[in-house]
């Protein structure tokens, strides 16, 4: 079959992947001049299911709006304008009992499955990319550890692998952690990793394209027309027919469907990283860590150290090199002097598309032959080969290995 991915992030392109392995012509379209150069380009880079957070939790909507509001380190909010109120009416309503447990399980399930998927794609085709085994999460004061908890009760029912640890054996597993910094406990999570999400874009889109997948950059799609949703049109004046559409495009997507009646309620939250050179290995963490706090992660991949985090909505005019103020200090109260941080430090703010209830869709548009895979948020890499397979298999008309309960389109 022909068929049309839209979106050349690490979502479109395993997707690509995965499509043209089942033997299909695949043609991806990209309004960028390249692939992984938008949310993929620079993410946390955290794999598996222990890290992710459908942002669903009871009380947490109006928690959230009250410290964007009122002035948080973590969280802003830039004109009341950019929090439309119907979103977060449906995000009020995602995050009450029971509905936010069943969208944390159906992340973690789709991550789990993910995580599966990627070591087998590695495995099939040699990829070589920057990687290390093992996470931690750092719970600064003993209410940072009652908050996961219902996080961790829910891995303990899905068998998921964990360890709660003091301090004394926190430092033992990760040994430059600054000894002047005092907190309470750590979780450590053995099963997940961290991986280079742009590294492995990049090769498999090498692979797509070895298997006949046509990359087509700097193309951009307009929106898809009730009475001809599989005829692709571009900015560019082209025109071409396809047997199926997916739709990879974040936060893109939505306008894309728009006049096909598919509403996607989606809303775009900013985040930072700032990517520094490693001054000295003995100094540089050896797990993915995750201040609970503070919700900032560290990582190093390769001869780099990632710091991540933050979440502004609505559109920050100052640059982002002036706003990643927290980013250096969480880095420097655990580890002091691990990064290069006065010379050629990478500053990226990056753009993801968060649903009212926190979790992807991922299935068929309810229009023939369009399907989606978007509304990832920040958790695109740890579930995209995962949600590739998936739609691959729908596509091809088999069955998937992933209950894929709780994330369909029909929930909105």
């Amino acid at each position: 079959m022909k068929i049309a991915v839209i979106g050349a992030g690490v979502i479109g392109v395993t997707t690509a992947l995965e499509l043209a392995s089942h033997g299909h012509e695949v043609t991806v379209f990209e309004k960028g001049s390249g692939i992984a150069q938008q949310a993929s380009f620079a993410t946390a880079g955290f794999i598996g299911p222990a890290m992710i957070n459908s942002w669903t939790a009871p009380g947490l909507p109006f928690k959230t709006l009250r410290k964007m509001l009122f002035g948080s380190d973590t969280l802003s909010l830039h004109g009341l304008s950019n929090m439309p109120l119907a979103w977060f009416w449906q995000w009020q309503q995602a995050s009450k009992h029971p509905f936010h447990k069943l969208k944390l399980e159906a992340l973690q399930r789709l991550a789990f499955y993910s995580q599966e998927v990627l070591t087998g794609i590695t495995e099939q085709y040699g990829f070589q990319y920057e990687s290390s085994q093992g996470c931690l999460l750092i719970c600064r004061q003993e209410k940072d550890l009652k908050n996961y908890q219902p996080q961790l009760n829910l891995m303990s029912e899905n068998g998921i692998n964990f360890k709660k640890l003091d301090p004394a054996e926190t430092r033992k597993l990760e040994p430059a952690l600054s000894e002047e910094q005092s907190f309470h406990s750590a979780i450590l999570f053995p099963n997940d990793s961290i991986a280079n999400c742009r590294q492995f874009t990049l090769l498999a889109k090498q692979q797509a394209h070895l298997l006949g997948a046509d990359f087509r950059t700097s193309q951009e799609v307009l929106p898809l027309l009730p009475d001809a949703p599989l005829i692709i049109r571009t900015t560019s004046g082209t025109s071409e027919k396809f047997d199926h559409v997916v739709i990879c495009a974040g936060i893109y997507s939505k306008p894309l469907v728009k006049n096909l009646g598919i509403h996607i309620p989606s809303l775009a939250v900013h985040g930072y990283t700032l990517s520094s050179s490693v001054r000295q290995l003995i100094d540089a963490p050896v797990l993915g860590v995750m201040d609970a706090k503070q919700h900032i992660s560290i990582a190093r991949t390769g001869q780099r150290i990632r710091v991540s985090g933050i979440a502004e909505i609505g559109r920050n005019k100052k640059p982002p090199e002036q706003c990643v103020a927290l980013l250096y200090k969480v880095l420097n109260d655990w580890f002091p002097g691990a990064a290069k941080t006065h010379e050629a430090v990478q500053v990226w703010r990056g753009t993801r598309d968060v649903l009212t209830d926190g979790v992807p869709i991922l299935g068929h548009s309810g229009v023939k032959g369009v399907w989606l895979n978007t509304g990832h948020g920040n958790h695109g890499w740890a579930n995209s080969c995962g949600s590739a397979r998936a739609i691959a298999d729908m596509v091809s008309g088999r069955g998937c290995e992933v209950d894929l309960k709780g994330l369909g389109i029909e929930r909105f």
